[in-house]
Order: C-alpha cells, then sequence, then structure tokens
C-alpha cells in the first residue's frame, strides 16, 4: 500500500545513515586495532566517515523535527505544532534517542580531534572511541532478529510500531488526514521547556563524552605498556572533564530551581547522583594523575580512577535508561526495553578494563617508599581517597532499586535483603554522610596548596596561612550570626568553606604573586569553596514564611501555603503580599504579586514578583516560580494552586 503524505525518504535516510555509521564505527575499532600504517589510515578515514554519516543522520532527525512529520514516533511524541522554535533542541534530546545522538555528536566531535592530536597514541586511543561508538549506534539501530530487537530507531513510523501493526486504521492510506491524531503531536514536557534545558543537556553530554578520553588513554597505556608519555595528554583531558562536567552539573542546579517547585536546586535525586559521582571520581583522578607527573608512585590509582569514572558513566546510562529506578527518578527515561543491551554494554567495557588493569599490575611503576605525612602528595591522595568513598557512597545508596531488583523472594537471587528498601528521606540521608566528607575536602583544598611536594616544615605551613585562619574564623562567626544558624556542622562546613576560598587567594595573590602556572589551581579551588558556601547559605536556614493562620485543604498544608485572593493583602513573614494581577500570555497564565515592608505604619513596596502556571492540556498544568535574589537570602514562590476559570 502506498501511504499519502508519508515522507518515507527520510525515514530511509536516516536509517542508512544509521546503519552506515554504526558498520563505519566497527570497522575503525577493528582496523584501528591491526598493525601497520595501512590500518591505521583505514581506521582513520573508517572514523570520519562514521562521525559524518552520524552527523547526516542528527541533520536528518532535526528535519523531520522541525517540519512536523507527526508521521514518526519521535516527531510526535517530542514536538507540537505550537512548541516555540527555541524549544526544538530541548525537544530533540528528551527521549533516548536523541539523547544517545546527543552523546554520540560529542564523542564524534572529540574523537575526530583525537585523530589530529593524539599522534602516536592515535591507534588505541581511537580505537577505543571507535568501540563505544559502535556500542551507542547500536542502540538506535532499531533491528529486528526475530523477537529480538537491537535498538530503537528515531525514524520508526507510528503505524510500524508493534502495539500498532495491523490496526484497522493503517489500512487507511490516507490515515494522516483522515485521523485527528495526526494533526498534531504530543508535544514537549513543559518542565522542558525552560531555556537552561537547552544549554544544560548539550554541556552535560559534553563532559560525560569527555570523560571518555582519559579512559582511552588509560586503556592505551596499558596497552602498549608505556606509562609516562600519555601523561601530559590525558592530564590536560581530565581537568577539561572536571571542568566542562562541573559546570553541566551546576546547570542543572540553575535549571531546577528556576522551574522547579521543590525550591532547591539539589534534591540527592537519583539521576543527579549519577552525573555527580563520576565528576568526583574524574577530580580524584585528575589529581592523582597531577602528583604521578609532578613526583609518580601513583600510577595503579591514578588508571584505576580514570577507568572507573568512564564505567560510572555507563553505569548511570544503564540505571537512567533500562528502567530499573522506576518512580524513585522524575528525570529518569522512559524504557525501550534496551536493558539486556545496556547491559552488555556496561560489562563489556568493565571486564575488558578493569581486567586489563588487573593482568598489567605488576608492571605499573609503584611507589618506592610510603609518603611523608607533611607533604603535598599525602594529602592529595588523602583527598582523592575521601572523593572516592563519598562517590561509593552515593552510588550504593543510588542503587537501592538495582539490589532490590537483584535479591528478594521475586529477584534474580534469592536473599533475605528487603527488596522494598527505598530512602524515606533522602535529602537528610545524604547530606548527614555528605557534609563530613565536604568539610574534609574543603579543608584539604585550603590547606594543600601551602604544602610542598616531598616534605613541608610545620612552621613555614602555619606561618604562611595565619592572615588566612583569622580571616576565615571571623567571617565564620560573623556570617553564622547574620544567618542564625548555630547548627555545629553547619558552622564547621562554612568555616572550611569559607577557608578554601581564602586561603587559596591568598596564597595566589600574596605567594605565588599572581602567577598564571597557579591560576587554574587557585581559582578552581575558590569557585568550589564559593558553590559550597553559597549551598550552606540558601538551604541550611530555609525557612517557609506562606503559612495560613486557618485550614485550607489536606493537600495544601497550611504551614507552607498562604491563601490570597486577587486583590487582598495579607501579612506574609516579615512582608505583606498583594495578588494585584493576573494575565494570560500564549500558554503561561502569570500572576503578579507585590511584596511590602511596614514602615511607620505605612506599607512601603519593595519588590514584586511574577510566578506562572504554563497551560498543558496533555501532560498537565505546571507551575513555574519566581525568586528575588538578595546578598543573603532569595524569597521564592510558586503558586501551589490557582481557579483559572
Amino acid at each position: 500500500m502506498n501511504y499519502i503524505g508519508e515522507h518515507l525518504w527520510a525515514a530511509e535516510l536516516g536509517r542508512g545513515l544509521t546503519a552506515f555509521s554504526f558498520a563505519f564505527a566497527l570497522l575503525s575499532a577493528v582496523a584501528y586495532y591491526q598493525k601497520g600504517a595501512q590500518w591505521k589510515t583505514l581506521g582513520r578515514l573508517a572514523f570520519r566517515l562514521h562521525a559524518t554519516a552520524l552527523f547526516g543522520l542528527i541533520g536528518t532527525l532535526f528535519f523531520i523535527m522541525a517540519n512536523h512529520y507527526f508521521e514518526f514516533d519521535y516527531v510526535w511524541k517530542h514536538t507540537s505544532l505550537d512548541l516555540a522554535p527555541r524549544y526544538l533542541f530541548s525537544a530533540f534530546w528528551e527521549g533516548q534517542e536523541g539523547s544517545f545522538l546527543l552523546w554520540m555528536f560529542w564523542n564524534a566531535i572529540l574523537g575526530w580531534i583525537l585523530t589530529y592530536s593524539a599522534k602516536s597514541f592515535e591507534g588505541p586511543v581511537v580505537g577505543v572511541f571507535a568501540a563505544v561508538q559502535a556500542f551507542l549506534v547500536s542502540m538506535i539501530l532499531g533491528v529486528y532478529i526475530g523477537d529480538l530487537h537491537i535498538g530503537y530507531s528515531p525514524f520508526i513510523l507510528v503505524r510500524e510500531l508493534s502495539e500498532n501493526v495491523g490496526l484497522p486504521w493503517t489500512q487507511f492510506a490516507d490515515y494522516l488526514t483522515r485521523f485527528p491524531n495526526f494533526a498534531d503531536g504530543s508535544g514537549l514536557n513543559p518542565l522542558l521547556q525552560n531555556y537552561w534545558m537547552t544549554i544544560h543537556p548539550p554541556t552535560l553530554f559534553l563532559g560525560f563524552a569527555s570523560t571518555l578520553v582519559p579512559f582511552s588513554y588509560a586503556i592505551a597505556a596499558l596497552l602498549r605498556k608505556d606509562y609516562k608519555s600519555w601523561i601530559n595528554s590525558a592530564l590536560i583531558w581530565s581537568f577539561f572533564s572536571v571542568g566542562i562536567l562541573g559546570v553541566g552539573i551546576l546547570m542543572g542546579g540553575a535549571w531546577a530551581y528556576e522551574a522547579l517547585s521543590f525550591g532547591g536546586f539539589w534534591a540527592w535525586d537519583p539521576v543527579e547522583n549519577t552525573s555527580l559521582v563520576p565528576w568526583l571520581t574524574m577530580v580524584a583522578g585528575a589529581h592523582l594523575l597531577l602528583i604521578q607527573r609532578n613526583k609518580g608512585g601513583v600510577m595503579p590509582s591514578a588508571l584505576f580512577l580514570l577507568i572507573l569514572t568512564f564505567l560510572l558513566i555507563l553505569y548511570s546510562t544503564f540505571l537512567t535508561r533500562s528502567g530499573v529506578l522506576g518512580d524513585s527518578s522524575v528525570h529518569a527515561f522512559v524504557d525501550l526495553g534496551l536493558s539486556g543491551q545496556l547491559l552488555i554494554y556496561l560489562l563489556f567495557f568493565t571486564i575488558g578494563a578493569l581486567g586489563l588493569l588487573l593482568v598489567r599490575y605488576k608492571g605499573l611503576p609503584k611507589k618506592e617508599k610510603e609518603d611523608r605525612m607533611d607533604s603535598r602528595e599525602f594529602w592529595m591522595f588523602i583527598g582523592a581517597l575521601t572523593l572516592l568513598i563519598s562517590g561509593l557512597q552515593i552510588t550504593l545508596s543510588t542503587s537501592y532499586p538495582v539490589f532490590n531488583k537483584l535479591f528478594g523472594p521475586e529477584g534474580v537471587l534469592f536473599t533475605l535483603y528487603d527488596r522494598n528498601k527505598v530512602l524515606n528521606e533522602p535529602i537528610a540521608h545524604y547530606n548527614a554522610i555528605q557534609v563530613p566528607f565536604t568539610i574534609i575536602i574543603t579543608l584539604l583544598m585550603g590547606a594543600g596548596q601551602f604544602l610542598a611536594y616531598r616534605k613541608t616544615t610545620t612552621a613555614s605551613f602555619f606561618k604562611r596561612q595565619i592572615l588566612s585562619l583569622v580571616a576565615t574564623t571571623v567571617i565564620t562567626f560573623a556570617g553564622s550570626a547574620a544567618l542564625q544558624m548555630w547548627n555545629p556542622m553547619y558552622i564547621f562546613l562554612f568555616w572550611t568553606s569559607c577557608y578554601a576560598i581564602i586561603a587559596n587567594a591568598e596564597f595566589w595573590l600574596r605567594w605565588a604573586k599572581g602567577q598564571s602556572a597557579v591560576a587554574g589551581s587557585s581559582v578552581a579551588h575558590i569557585g568550589f569553596g564559593l558553590i559550597i558556601a553559597g549551598s550552606l547559605i540558601s538551604n541550611a536556614n530555609k525557612t517557609i514564611i506562606s503559612q495560613n493562620d486557618t485550614f485550607i485543604h489536606e493537600d495544601f498544608p497550611s504551614n507552607e501555603n498562604l491563601l490570597i485572593e486577587q486583590g487582598d493583602t495579607v501579612p506574609m513573614g516579615n512582608y505583606f503580599v498583594s495578588w494585584s494581577e493576573q494575565s494570560e500570555e500564549g500558554h503561561f497564565v502569570n500572576y503578579h504579586l507585590d511584596f511590602f515592608e511596614e514602615k511607620d505604619g505605612k506599607l512601603q513596596p519593595v519588590f514584586d514578583l511574577k510566578p506562572r502556571i504554563q497551560i498543558n492540556e496533555r501532560m498537565g498544568n505546571v507551575a513555574e516560580p519566581s525568586t528575588k535574589h538578595f546578598a543573603l537570602k532569595d524569597i521564592y514562590t510558586h503558586v501551589t494552586y490557582a481557579d483559572l476559570r
């Protein structure tokens, strides 16, 4: 049957480019691991052809989404006619297939760069990239072998879905115009219709992709038994990965703070955790690689952490895309039935990489003698170990859904494990353990700059930072008093955060005389200290000021919500608030709230906020918060319920 209005050429083009991309990635991986210049040339050519085909299929998917070809399942699920063009990118990577393509895109870019820059390491390094790409492209192949399907294609038509095959409507050649369901798409999740979601995912996935570079160099070093030549290149890419992945995580926090209604930027959600842990291990691995370059003796640990970081990225991919998280995360993808394929992907690289490390372990360069406790390298190693333990705790707690699937009466392995174990208070659970780890890290970040490699005299260590210690103590107690923050653990964390900021600033400006060679580490440590201090200030003393005097409704607790009618002015904490205006703009209902302070018996306007509700009939309405920022506090508000009639 010839269907009317279908753009089959786009489907065939997309599927063909997918097949070519997969074949060339596989060819590149095989060729790069053969000996001889001709094989290396073939591997390079195949990788570039793989990348070219990949860029082509990405462009094809963008084209059919931009033109609203709703006969395609991916287009129908993630776009609609009224979707603002600026959110087309968000729609592209909303689904599993698009986010896989985003990950592959960055891998292809970085791999292409390495075909020029890796030089003598090109073969094993880009060979690893090609192997990873082959696995990733297989996730979108959409090939069926009997009841087994390999990957899920973004170019599958709605009528080709297994649940639709043979249905009566598929027998109409003009089904696209006959049935109103195809007149428009389901649309983009309203939570993702935010500018942060156009820049956060690509930055985060560039961070994920960048972890593959140090991993590839580590594998190359083990394969070639060359434990020196790779260090400088891997070190640069490791810190690049630390920076990009860190920025991506911060962007996610900014999106959560602006778009979600829980009044914070980090909720210890499982998907959030699975991006944080690889960052922690990459920070640890990069610092150990720095020790290895400057002094040596930590090669096994450095290799292990760089390998572990990429394996954690693969584990996070399994968690978020296999459906194992279920309802435990608001960020997890819908299960496409790829859990077996994802598990093979994870096990292939885990067994291969760790097995190679184990085989080569005896030949790795190791310490000739133990480090002194007053040396920089000793405390850098302690810091790396702390980060590893911190990441391990987060991973174990995040993996409860995995344990629930494996163990118990209905699990794969029968044990007495409580297969329904969940974290009822995840924020309190993680904070209780992670705050002490953060105290150790920020303390080491401040003190570490004043330590020398091999040996440090105690007198000079304390003498050089007296000013920092005094300033930190004064600022901590003054700030704690101003914030009314009296929790001893939080005060200690505030002190170590301020210490990391001030000590690094003093070291760089006073003792290093502003040298550019020291700027990178000092600025990074100052930035981390500021993030921790800011997080503490914003969360440690959170107070709900929207409290009603009388009962509202069982779904809207009076100690968290304030009932207000348009035109009323009611007290809210130290303010008075008035709902002065309501307006509609496209899919949004805007609410104008004016805040006043009482002075000399009169109400004086101080600021206004404009929370709004995004109307979405398909997926439900979404409240978008509005926040007023002050130096030491934020006033955060969102509409819990409003009569939209």
